[in-house]
């Protein structure tokens, strides 16, 4: 239990009763109001989260609560912001040679995991040899003056999109639960309720700590945290008007797309939910605070190259209904929804004759068994949540070992190691397509909606700018209040 502001409280208490002056009633309560309200730490960022990881690691990056966490304690080498040209915030200087076959980093010594670890030529190079191996089987990595030098024996453009993901980022372990970040952040905390980040140098009127909260079953709970910043993370109904008070809302269109995985080993059964669920019905009961949808015909979503308009092709006809009593669970998280996803199951029932069983989660509960093979489950609504355009969001869990299926997919697989391959943004894009028309061929995932969203963060951020780049993971180290 933090027993700071009791103890200061008490000091407050000890010196006005032991002071040889009178001290005016008026400025007691200014006194005791500063010491117990909302902005006794205004220094403090406090996030409310549906799903906290129980560690921090680049090998979660693909996930949205960890990319968060991320976003603040790690720094890629390379960034892309506008998904053209490069920059980088930790090394001094980086070039390449005109046909991309060789590459030269040089880090820059302020660039820091902690106060004892900055990125040095020596980490650096023992970074890039790690991680390039998953990249390319012909290279050599070698040192420089201060730099580091990559070498492959053909060009190889697409080495810097590589170096600008997340999961890519240097990396210093701290523990099993922890990695250090080059990030303006690092973890000082981490447990079932909470992971608090530090900021590792002090720095005038920004956030010099940032807690990372698992929701509470109550939201009116989250958002009355006195720290409270940023509660977009979280499903909510109505906000209270003290707590609008001191946030500004904008509209805007997460990179986040949302899709109905047929888990189901039986053909059969994907078939029928995938052209007999009704698509609207659904969505609003998976989601039922959402307040506009966004129709999208494939799990791509607008803003990624080979995304389509429109909703899902689907025929429900009389050949569609199974007789004999065949039941299917449908696993959801839990928002209060169970009521919405009762009708969703009984009209799905009158289409097929299919009974739906509804099998309702926590975040936390649902992300323990997505990944465990066979599934307690027929299908799952599954959110893809993204930084940058990256196809391999979308299409790895549907082909590794241990997936969202319970089925395997050899043709999807060989697409995926295909576009894995490749370089040319054209060809990725097209492989990409077939991809999704072979999910569709499948009956894979059911695509159901892109979200559009308001936001909410703090009025007493100065320097928050909405517009090109802007997405749903804020960096908090740039924020000044």
């Amino acid at each position: 239990m933090d027993r700071g502001p009791c103890r200061l409280y008490k000091m407050t208490l000890s010196a006005i009763k032991s002071a040889k002056f009178a001290i005016p009633l008026v400025l007691l309560a200014l006194i005791l109001v500063a010491l117990s309200g909302r902005s006794s730490n205004p220094k403090v960022w406090g996030v409310v989260v549906s799903g906290l990881p129980d560690r921090v690691t680049t090998a979660l990056a693909d996930e949205d609560v960890p990319l968060y966490i991320l976003k603040q304690t790690h720094e890629p080498l390379l960034r892309s912001d506008d998904g053209q040209n490069y920059y980088s915030k930790v090394l001094i200087s980086w070039r390449r040679n005109a046909d991309s076959s060789e590459y030269l980093f040089c880090p820059d010594p302020k660039s820091e995991f902690d106060e004892t670890h900055p990125l040095t030529a020596g980490i650096l190079k023992e970074h890039l040899e790690k991680i390039t191996a998953r990249f390319s089987g012909l290279y050599s990595i070698g040192a420089d003056g201060e730099c580091v030098k990559v070498k492959f024996g053909v060009g190889r453009k697409g080495y810097m999109q590589f170096l600008s993901m997340y999961e890519n980022a240097p990396t210093l372990k701290l523990t099993d639960l922890i990695e250090l970040g080059l990030g303006k952040y690092q973890v000082s905390e981490i447990d079932r309720e909470r992971i608090t980040l530090d900021k590792k140098r002090s720095c005038r009127n920004c956030y010099g700590k940032i807690v990372v909260y698992e929701s509470a079953r109550d939201y009116l709970s989250d958002l009355q945290r006195p720290d409270i910043a940023d509660f977009n993370r979280i499903a909510w109904r109505e906000i209270p008007e003290e707590v609008l008070g001191h946030f500004k809302v904008f509209d805007n269109i997460p990179l986040k797309s949302f899709g109905l995985v047929l888990v189901s080993s039986d053909k059969d059964v994907r078939r029928i939910v995938y052209n007999c669920m009704d698509i609207a019905q659904l969505r609003s009961a998976v989601c039922p605070h959402a307040k506009r949808f966004n129709d999208i015909s494939t799990i791509l979503l607008a803003g990624v190259p080979g995304a389509r308009p429109g909703s899902p092709a689907q025929e429900c006809g009389a050949d569609k209904r199974i007789t004999g009593g065949k039941r299917i669970v449908l696993a959801a998280v839990d928002r209060d929804n169970r009521a919405q996803l009762q009708l969703v199951a009984a009209d799905f029932f009158k289409k097929t004759g299919i009974k739906m069983d509804i099998h309702l989660y926590s975040a936390g509960d649902l992300v323990q068994v997505l990944f465990d093979r066979p599934h307690p489950y027929d299908m799952v609504p599954i959110v893809y949540s993204v930084v940058q355009p990256e196809y391999e969001t979308f299409f790895k869990d549907f082909c590794v070992k241990d997936g969202f299926l319970d089925y395997n997919l050899p043709r999807i697989a060989e697409l995926r190691s295909r576009l894995l391959r490749v370089e040319d943004e054209r060809q990725k894009s097209e492989i990409a397509v077939e991809i999704t028309k072979a999910l569709a061929e499948e009956y894979v995932v059911l695509p159901l909606f892109q979200e559009v969203k308001e936001f909410y963060y703090p009025a007493e951020i100065r320097n928050l700018v909405i517009g090109k780049g802007f997405t749903e993971y804020p960096e908090i180290s740039d924020f000044r209040w």
